[in-house]
């Protein structure tokens, strides 16, 4: 790949989302990881709309208001927030899909951002890993389908790293917590 290739605006845009996006993954803190995960959103949603996938960039902003939220919750109130950014979500949701909707495809994005809102009313965090892991697929498909290959590769990176959150957090007993 040439030089100019890599320098170009949106590779460096892409480059910068998949190291924060990867980053966050590995952070202990809530907070820490939240922050983290609130710049990844925002450039891949950035680098998503200006690739051509509105809806998608519009979903990601979402997901990075959410993560917004939540890195300045302080611990204390982070249950009292849940609904508040669920009923945020889904009002945000509505007017992205009004402004972007053109196809079907378009609903992908945003259904996923709103289903991992609506997993977060679990305190189980085996659901929620789950619920983010279901919620990569709609994602891969709806880049693919928009063209957008290199986040494609980014969303299946993100869900084996998921995959295997999964695994190796499953309840030595083979019992899943009720919710």
């Amino acid at each position: 790949m040439p030089l100019n290739e890599l320098l170009d605006p949106n590779t460096v845009i892409y480059v910068l989302a998949l190291i924060l996006a990867l980053t966050s993954t590995q952070t202990k803190r809530r907070r820490k990881m939240m922050t983290i995960k609130f710049l990844a959103d925002c450039f891949n949603s950035t680098y998503m709309i200006l690739m051509g996938g509105l809806s998608g960039g519009l979903a990601g902003f979402i997901a990075a208001a959410g993560a917004l939220t939540q890195a300045l919750t302080p611990d204390r109130y982070f249950k009292k927030t849940v609904v508040p950014r669920i009923i945020g979500a889904t009002i945000l949701s509505a007017i992205s899909l009004y402004i972007s909707y053109k196809s079907p495809i378009d609903l992908l994005p945003i259904t996923a951002v709103v289903a991992c809102r609506y997993a977060e009313l679990s305190s189980n965090t085996e659901r929620i890993r789950l619920a983010y892991y279901l919620s990569g697929f709609p994602w891969i498909l709806y880049l693919y389908l928009n063209g957008i290959y290199l986040m494609v590769a980014t969303a299946v990176l993100m869900n084996i790293m998921l995959l295997i959150g999964l695994i190796r957090h499953y309840p030595r007993r083979g019992k899943i917590d009720p919710i």
